[in-house]
């Protein structure tokens, strides 16, 4: 083997791994967005909200552009994640703020990163139940655990192995035992609900 042909297999390895480290730089930002995006919506700071989508987009659109070169890294892990917890954060935005829910399409993520985000929604969506029973909003947390239940409904309707979508059954199962937990507490909140109204009732006829 030449000298020429090795430096050439040199340029070019050199080369994968400078666009590996920049592709994990934006991943790395894309996900460390994308989450403060949803811990702003969790405390009502739409402002917040809007700049970490924007630039968590921005850095999506930054990811196809650095690959353009080797599209095949858009279909990397990293990439994935990226795209798994921008697609969790606007998809959570979406259900909270008007009850529907973004397609694929909508998001412009892969199915796969797509229905993994979904599956981690389902945690987000407890989080808001929980708030909603801490402000005696009962009804608004019986809304998140339909919506979570259609959440689920529509994941075990995948029903494939890991070779073609891995990871998907024990998220399944992870959604679930999510889904169960709210449900509880839930239930426990409308007993109480219910045992207070009963009192309330009582002291108006004692009166």
């Amino acid at each position: 083997m030449t000298k020429e042909i090795v430096e050439r297999m040199r340029r070019h390895f050199d080369a994968q791994e400078e666009l590996r480290e920049r592709v994990l730089d934006i991943s790395r930002k894309v996900i460390r967005t994308s989450a403060r995006a949803i811990t702003a919506m969790h405390r009502g700071d739409s402002k917040m909200v809007k700049e970490m989508l924007a630039e968590a987009q921005a850095g999506l659109a930054e990811l196809k552009n650095v690959t353009r070169s080797d599209p095949a890294w858009m279909e990397s892990g990293m990439v994935y994640s990226a795209q798994q917890e921008y697609g969790e954060a606007k998809i959570v935005q979406e259900l909270i703020a008007r009850g529907g829910l973004l397609t694929p399409e909508e998001l412009k993520i892969p199915f796969q990163p797509y229905l993994n985000a979904l599956a981690d929604v389902a945690g987000e969506l407890r989080r808001r139940a929980l708030d909603l029973i801490r402000a005696d909003d009962v009804a608004g947390a019986e809304r998140m655990l339909k919506t979570m239940e259609d959440v689920y409904e529509l994941l075990m309707s995948f029903d494939y192995p890991d070779a073609i979508l891995p990871g998907m059954k024990r998220r399944q199962d992870m959604v679930r035992g999510v889904l169960e937990k709210t449900r509880g507490d839930l239930t426990t909140a409308l007993r109480q609900q219910k045992l207070e109204r009963a009192l309330e009732r009582a002291k108006r006829v004692k009166r």
